[in-house]
């Protein structure tokens, strides 16, 4: 019976076909809206997840800091950490590395126009850590030992001065000559980008400018389980040191990532409900295309129920009709969804650019394909109980009288 049903679904579809063309774009397009977007904001977490997983189990930022500067450009404009909070973690327990980030602005010459940069101070093994994924437009990056030697951000080679800086050039900065060794591609996103920002060693910042001005603190955790407790502690100690209780703020990067799956995930739901939108215009064609095929077939009903077919068997050729066109719309939309999320990661990296510190990738999970069917099915069978069971309903004398 099953096969019965299926080879008669495929041949009611045939006599149909430019009307079963048409239903099949409409799932086609629902479906490949699905994957395309579940799988840009797959990409989309994963990326973020992996940028901040490069960065330490802990973040320590003073009061005015951000701790999302960790990406590039600038510190705290707030006040700064002290040798004797440095002192207070390093007496602590569980710690396995404590690095600095140093902060301040100073007096930049290039071409004869003089302005006020942002300088970041770091060790190296921590910037290479810390800008891995960030891409360069030319040039590479500073190397143990180097001395006088900086990078820059794509906003400080082009945009700042009356001339484009290239690798090689020199910038005074406070009086001291320096040579650009890398330029940071465009990142263009605000606060997180590393457009403004003139990268030295700490201890070029520390010679320079005579300060060790640590406005960030990243730590590396033993055991990441205790990441909690121990940000908790130095949080408190830090505040104490200061007199105040809102000094310092110690995340964990646990925290951050649960944050931004959150927030990601509720992205996801949103545009997954966007794409819904075009499957209940495609189920509302399965059932045009079902409730036609009714009436166009009533005579053929008709003689089926005089010759001994249940409505329970009426019902089914027509749920085998919308399955099948459900079902072949899916796998279609599924195959169209690969291109298509493709195609839609390339143009937000182009619009947004990217390219440079996040580098989107859409990413196709098994959950999501198997989703798609799932759904395709279900609206191909809700869409066609009404029609089959309006099918069903039909007085056999009726049917075969109707012309």
């Amino acid at each position: 019976m099953f096969r019965d049903n299926v080879k008669l679904a495929i041949k009611n579809l045939r006599n149909r076909l430019s009307r079963s063309l048409l239903t099949l774009l409409g799932i086609s397009i629902g479906i490949m809206a699905i994957i395309s977007l579940l799988a840009l904001g797959e990409g989309m977490q994963q990326a973020i997840t992996g940028e901040l997983s490069s960065l330490s189990d802990v973040i320590i930022v003073s009061t005015g800091g951000n701790a999302f500067s960790a990406f590039g450009g600038g510190g705290s404009t707030g006040q700064y950490f002290t040798q004797r909070d440095i002192a207070v973690i390093q007496r602590l327990q569980g710690i396995k590395e404590i690095s600095t980030q140093l902060s301040g602005s100073a007096l930049a010459e290039y071409n004869g126009k003089k302005t006020i940069v942002s300088l970041t101070g770091m060790d190296i093994a921590v910037m290479r850590l810390q800008y891995s994924t960030t891409s360069l437009k030319a040039g590479g990056f500073l190397n143990e030992g180097d001395q006088n030697k900086i990078m820059i951000g794509y906003g400080i080679a082009h945009d700042t001065f009356d001339a484009d800086i290239s690798v090689g050039g020199r910038i005074k900065i406070n009086g001291e000559k320096f040579f650009v060794t890398g330029i940071f591609g465009k990142q263009g996103m605000g606060g997180v980008s590393s457009d403004s920002i003139v990268l030295m060693s700490s201890r070029d910042f520390t010679k320079l400018t005579g300060q060790s001005n640590i406005s960030l603190i990243y730590l590396r955790i033993e055991n990441v389980k205790d990441a909690e407790s121990i940000a908790t502690t130095i949080q408190g100690a830090i505040n104490e040191n200061h007199g105040r209780k809102d000094f310092a703020t110690a995340t964990t990067m646990t925290s951050i990532l649960e944050t931004v799956q959150s927030i990601t995930g509720i992205l996801q739901v949103v545009l997954v409900g966007i794409a819904s939108i075009a499957l209940v215009v495609a189920s509302i064609g399965i059932m045009n295309t079902m409730l036609t095929s009714v009436m166009e077939r009533t005579r053929e009903i008709g003689i089926m129920k005089a010759i001994g077919a249940t409505n329970q068997d009426i019902m089914s050729i027509f749920i085998f009709e919308g399955m099948l066109l459900s079902s072949v719309g899916g796998i279609i939309g599924i195959i169209l969804g690969v291109f298509g999320s493709q195609g839609l990661t390339l143009i937000l990296n182009s619009f947004m650019q990217m390219g440079g510190s996040m580098n989107l990738t859409p990413v196709i999970t098994i959950t999501s394909v198997v989703l798609a069917v799932t759904v395709s099915l279900m609206v191909g069978v809700l869409s066609s109980l009404y029609p089959a069971y309006k099918a069903a309903r039909m007085s056999p004398i009726e049917a075969v009288r109707y012309e």
